[in-house]
């Protein structure tokens, strides 16, 4: 089983407390289903824009994506991130929820560790 990242931005079709109100609801719903196929991830809302990171079984992740795109509470999919992962970011929350501050300084804590990743890997190639 390979290990999978996807993490994607959107617009949320309804108004600022609309959108909320629907984040609320998608939360507790994927937290129920991510659960049973082994996804985990988190979710934010900043002026009216969603991001998430879904994390999980290839297989499980690509059939979530399929659905996630289709669902009419956003439009304007865009995918930053889609690609294999050695260790889980969010292994604790099925889904959660994050204040976008929270959220951008976890993404900014991945590529700071991945980017060290790399400069290791290539450092070793020098030498």
């Amino acid at each position: 089983m390979r290990l999978w990242k996807l993490s994607y931005t959107s617009t949320a079709t309804a108004p600022h407390d609309g959108a909320r109100h629907q984040l609320d609801e998608i939360c507790s719903l994927a937290q129920v289903q991510n659960a049973l196929v082994g996804i985990t991830g988190v979710l934010t809302l900043h002026r009216g824009k969603f991001a998430q990171v879904l994390e999980g079984p290839e297989s499980a992740v690509r059939a979530l994506w399929q659905r996630i795109i289709r669902d009419p509470r956003h439009h304007s999919v865009a995918i930053v991130a889609d690609g294999p992962i050695f260790v889980r970011r969010y292994s604790d929350w099925s889904m959660a929820y994050r204040e976008p501050r929270s959220f951008l300084s976890d993404q900014l804590d991945d590529i700071l560790r991945q980017t060290a990743e790399v400069v290791r890997a290539m450092n070793a190639t020098w030498h």
